[in-house]
């Protein structure tokens, strides 16, 4: 192994282990599990019966549809008061359809940082040289004008990674 590494140039060396320092595994959605039901063992064919009303035996249908209103089916107007009221109170679908679409801008405002930022500054100002000193122009005047003008370029580079990650 060391005389591996004895052979290969410096700058090799230095990709390697740059190339190794990337920042976390990259995220790879799981498979969904294979399960064919809840439990380890297949469900009995029907639930034991109590004496009493609502007490009879009742069977699991895996193949049967739940309906949308799942809740309707107890036939109990406490429930159905409060699934109306937690309705009432929870966003519309205008109101999450606008969080998605805020959360796609945030997504797209963040890819800015792969890009490098440029400020540029201009300031103009109008000075005088007080008359007890010598003027600071070649013409002997006591007023001058002054501009200024910056250019900044700035890029941030993402060797590890860490920003595409991010984003």
């Amino acid at each position: 192994m060391a005389a591996s590494l004895r052979r290969r140039p410096l700058w090799a060396l230095a990709a390697a282990l740059v190339a190794g320092c990337a920042v976390g595994p990259d995220f790879r959605r799981p498979a969904a599990p294979g399960a064919e039901r809840y439990t380890q063992a297949p469900l009995p064919a029907a639930t034991a019966a109590a004496p009493g009303a609502g007490g009879a035996a009742q069977r699991f249908l895996p193949a049967r549809d739940i309906p949308g209103e799942w809740w309707a089916l107890f036939r109990s107007a406490p429930l159905n008061a409060m699934i109306a009221e937690a309705v009432k109170a929870n966003p519309t679908l205008a109101a999450a359809e606008a969080a998605l679409r805020q959360a796609h801008e945030l997504t797209l405002a963040g890819r800015g940082a792969f890009f490098p930022t440029a400020q540029l500054g201009l300031s103009a100002s109008r000075n005088k040289t007080a008359s007890s000193l010598s003027p600071a122009t070649a013409s002997g005047s006591l007023y001058y004008s002054l501009y200024t003008a910056q250019l900044a370029v700035t890029y941030v580079p993402d060797v590890f990674g860490g920003t595409r990650r991010q984003v």
